[in-house]
């Protein structure tokens, strides 16, 4: 009986949406923008042929933001109904420090063993 009750809660359950609330939307753009740091759009529907966009912030309203297209440096306006994910391009700096302690530790334990292995 448990089973079956902990299933047919599982099953109420919804997927997340994919979309970020536009308080979101602006958070990321005003931090990129104060950092003067690109931002990876994507759209809900394709414009000029697809659907991502990589720029600058050049502008934030309430309606929508503009950004300085890295690959044209052409201008582009988005609307924040038409806007599926808004985020930082570029490594985060919890990846630099990941990588960068994973990589210290694996020297760490290659020191040990060819010391290890010097002894004998």
């Amino acid at each position: 009986m448990c089973v079956l009750l902990h299933n047919s809660v599982a099953a109420e359950e919804q997927p997340q949406s994919l979309t970020q609330t536009v308080d979101k939307m602006q958070q990321v753009l005003h931090k990129a923008q104060e950092k003067d740091k690109a931002v990876k759009i994507t759209l809900r529907k394709k414009m000029d042929n697809q659907r991502k966009f990589m720029g600058k912030v050049k502008e934030i309203t309430d309606v929508g933001f503009s950004i300085v297209e890295q690959k044209t440096g052409k201008t582009m306006s988005f609307a924040y109904q038409d806007v599926q994910q808004v985020g930082q391009a570029g490594v985060s700096k919890g990846t630099i420090i990941a990588v960068a302690a994973l990589v210290a530790g694996g020297l760490i334990i290659l020191g040990v063993i060819f010391h290890e292995m010097g002894k004998d």
